[in-house]
């Protein structure tokens, strides 16, 4: 083993003697490859949709997908108005005119509802009129009055344009599900048969045309914000374009002050231009390529892969530290620049390398997720590690023969003594007293298990939001109001051309939604279900004489064949929205609250529960943005553990191949695990969740700390060949990289907790817990591993 690492120094050593030789031909080659990758840039996108969360061929999103293709989208903006003086002449002519202007420019829209357009069911002898419910605003009290005794005859209206008290009024907005320019058929919505399933993303709404949509609704809904008329804006295209405006917002922030933080400790580490201005362009051209390499395969920014910049950042400085480290120390000492970064990359070139592989490894781990977002992530983060590696021992060398350095003394003699006489006191406690280091981490990582062990899953974006943010109180407030603003779907599909003819089918969905709309599970009651059988009983009641007794569904096939066809002949195209042309599949459409999927979960298992036993004989499916929420919380489960089992595997076989002994590789494991327990255990006591971005932290802090027990064991190593004691070799690795580590340690932690300032919580959250974990792991490396250490090499 100690023939390899000698051959691989010798190798980074002539590699770095090459570089040096031919500076300005490698440096046009990298300029070069970094700008073709940077010309990408400008294509890369973000995409924070909740279909972005699954694979194409995920079972879920092509049901969803097949959803929409035969019903239109599922997902509304809901605009929530509460006039002070409530439903009177002013408001009413006021509404008109919103509903008006957002017709007129607001694009991609399918359909807009209010009490503007509300169904109207009216019979005239054997004709069946469908009109609007305010076809000009009232100009007299009687018209008002009527109008409110038109809201009143029709349930439907209740908890969905109006609430019931009637204090509030919704405007629902609903986006195109194909776009136009993608779809000739102008009766898409009413396919013969179930389409052919698939996912082509292009067809759908982006998350730039969903913005696009969110603002231009913004502009309108400004305008009439006042004293008088509070305005509210939510629904869950709303929530997912603020998200994307709160990433935009938040890398904006974090970018700066990781910069700034990284300037700092540079600054406070070599006092030196150089020794700032190279790494901070080695760290810019390596993130430019990483960004342009997603740009040119089509990864997207996602909630998960907004980490991506700082991180890439902190890690490449990282590498060039230890390089520049070694660097300055030798050039110190003997003032030729050259044979100093020869040197130094052949020193700790193949530790550099080694922990650009163990991170790059605790990232792929995310490769196989079956949380789409999180896989891609797993794609671009190996190759964002890995070229910081390229780019780090290609230009530092190039660098330093090109500028000028200048050699310094060192003025810092007492600060050295304080640190030594710190790292001194840390060797002599771990070596002298490792049984009792070690009882003490046992101790705190028994602790720290048993909390982790109540820390909880949760997929809530609303509460990523300030409790005090617009989006989460109109979201907030529709809960309240309507009961909610979050679709769940039903599909029941009755086998037979004509099947929905059939009163009794029709007499069990009106049970199913009446049992529906009182069943609640962990907290979650509908606030709203609607179905066919809601148009039949207003339809039979208009042909009626209006009579209340008639708001009944038929009882013979062929009164609901006729009154269907009635319905379908007075020009109204809402049975689109309740089934198929051919009447063969029902849906019921159920709005609940915005809610933790967890709680969705057991809700759902126990609506499907229900229905597969009012419906035996049909096949029964749930779809729509609840349902994808349930699922984003099951795949987020096993992608949870196959990334740790993967990072803790590959890793551990890496470190065993690495350091060249089994022992001492599970060893270094071990205290590297140790950090990754304590986190969740702080987590439990916090009673901070599981959730899309929490979740990351195990592999992914895996993959980072695993970097600094690699440099200290390469150097422990080399100590101990020459001294054979385990204490002086201790001492001697913390002289040499204990103040690299303590300088990276803390500019990894300061980047993670530079999220804290973030707006969304959830990147607070990632800060805190990241930044904590490096914390443990240094404390795990200047502590349990020397003391680990001690206990095997002792017993030989």
């Amino acid at each position: 083993m100690k023939n390899i690492y000698k051959k691989c120094e010798t190798l980074f050593m002539g590699m770095t003697t090459f570089i040096y030789a031919k500076k300005y031909i490698v440096l046009v080659f990298m300029l070069l490859f970094t700008a073709g990758l940077a010309s990408q840039l400008a294509n890369i996108t973000i995409d924070t949709r909740d279909e972005g969360f699954f694979h194409d061929d995920d079972p879920a999103l092509i049901g969803y997908n097949d959803f929409r293709k035969r019903f239109g989208q599922d997902e509304i903006f809901i605009i929530a108005l509460q006039p002070e003086k409530g439903l009177d002449k002013a408001f009413f002519n006021t509404l008109h005119q919103i509903h008006q202007e957002l017709e007129e420019s607001v694009p991609y829209i399918d359909d807009i509802k209010s009490l503007i357009n509300g169904r109207v069911v009216r019979a005239e002898q054997d004709t069946l009129y469908v009109e609007d419910l305010v076809e000009t605003p009232p100009q007299t009290d009687e018209e008002l009055a009527k109008i409110k005794e038109l809201i009143d005859h029709f349930p439907l209206y209740e908890n969905l344009l109006v609430s019931r008290d009637r204090s509030t009024v919704s405007i629902i907005i609903k986006a195109l599900a194909i776009k136009e320019s993608q779809s000739d058929d102008i009766l898409a919505g009413f396919d013969q048969g179930a389409p052919q399933a698939g996912n082509d993303a292009d067809k759908y709404l982006s998350n730039s045309e969903s913005l696009e949509i969110t603002k231009a609704i913004q502009v309108v809904i400004d305008k009439y914000q006042s004293p008088d008329l509070k305005v509210f804006f939510t629904g869950t295209p709303a929530v997912v374009a603020e998200l994307q405006m709160s990433i935009e917002r938040d890398l904006s922030l974090i970018m700066p002050l990781s910069m700034l933080l990284i300037i700092f400790f540079l600054t406070l580490l070599y006092r030196r231009i150089s020794g700032v201005v190279y790494p901070l362009l080695v760290v810019i051209l390596s993130l430019l390529a990483t960004f342009g390499f997603m740009a040119l395969v089509g990864i997207p920014i996602t909630l998960v892969s907004q980490i991506l910049p700082s991180f890439l950042l902190i890690v490449g400085i990282g590498d060039t530290v230890h390089i520049l480290t070694i660097f300055y120390r030798n050039y110190n000492q003997h003032g030729d620049k050259r044979q100093a970064i020869i040197d130094a990359v052949g020193f700790a070139g193949l530790p550099v390398l080694m922990t650009s592989v163990t991170t790059a490894c605790g990232l792929l781990s995310f490769a196989w997720a079956d949380v789409a977002t999180v896989a891609q992530l797993g794609y671009v983060a190996p190759v964002g590690v890995m070229l910081a590696f390229v780019y780090t021992i290609v230009l530092l060398p190039i660098f330093i023969a090109i500028f000028p350095v200048k050699q310094k003394r060192s003025k810092t003699a007492a600060i050295n003594s304080s640190v030594e006489m710190f790292f001194d006191w840390i060797a002599r406690i771990t070596t002298q007293r490792p049984l009792i280091v070690t009882l003490v981490f046992g101790i705190i990582v028994t602790i720290a298990f048993c909390s982790a062990l109540t820390v909880r899953f949760s997929h809530n974006i609303s509460t990523w939001f300030p409790e005090d943010s617009a989006i989460r109180m109109a979201t907030n407030l529709l809960d309240s109001v309507n009961g909610g603003s979050v679709m769940l779907e039903v599909l029941i599909d009755t086998g037979e051309k004509n099947g929905l003819h059939s009163p009794e089918f029709q007499q069990r969905l009106e049970k199913a939604v009446a049992v529906i709309s009182e069943l609640e599970v962990s907290g979650i009651k509908a606030g709203k279900v609607w179905a066919l059988p809601d148009v039949l009983k207003e339809t039979n009641r208009a042909l009626n004489e209006d009579k209340q007794s008639a708001y009944i569904i038929p009882d013979s096939r062929e009164l609901i064949a006729q009154e269907l066809i009635l319905f379908e002949s007075s020009g109204s195209d809402d049975l689109e929205d309740f089934t198929d042309s051919s009447y063969r599949t029902a849906r019921i459409s159920i709005v609940a609250p915005f809610a933790d999927a967890i709680l969705y979960a057991d809700y759902t298992e126990k609506v499907l529960e229900y229905l597969k036993q009012q419906f035996p004989d049909n096949s029964v499916i749930l779809t729509g943005k609840i349902q994808l929420f349930v699922h984003i919380i099951t795949n987020s489960l096993t992608t949870m553990a196959k990334s740790y089992t993967f990072a803790i595997v590959v890793i551990t076989l890496l470190m065993i191949v690495l350091v060249g002994r089994v022992r001492i590789g599970l060893m270094s494991m071990a205290a590297n695990v140790t950090p990754i327990i304590c986190i969740l255990g702080v987590m439990g006591v916090l009673r901070i969740p599981l959730d899309l971005s929490t979740m990351l932290v195990g592999s992914l802090i895996l993959g980072v700390v695993v970097d600094d027990t690699i440099h200290f064991l390469h150097h422990f190593r080399r100590a101990f060949e020459k001294t054979a004691d385990v204490e002086m070799a201790v001492r001697e690795t913390l002289y040499t990289t204990g103040r690299a580590l303590f300088i990276t340690s803390m500019v990894l932690c300061g980047g993670f907790y530079i999220y804290t300032v973030a707006y969304l919580a959830n990147n607070v959250r990632f800060g805190i817990i990241s930044g904590t974990a490096v914390l443990f792991a240094l404390a795990a490396d200047f502590f349990l591993v020397p003391a680990l250490l001690t206990l095997v090499y002792r017993r030989k």
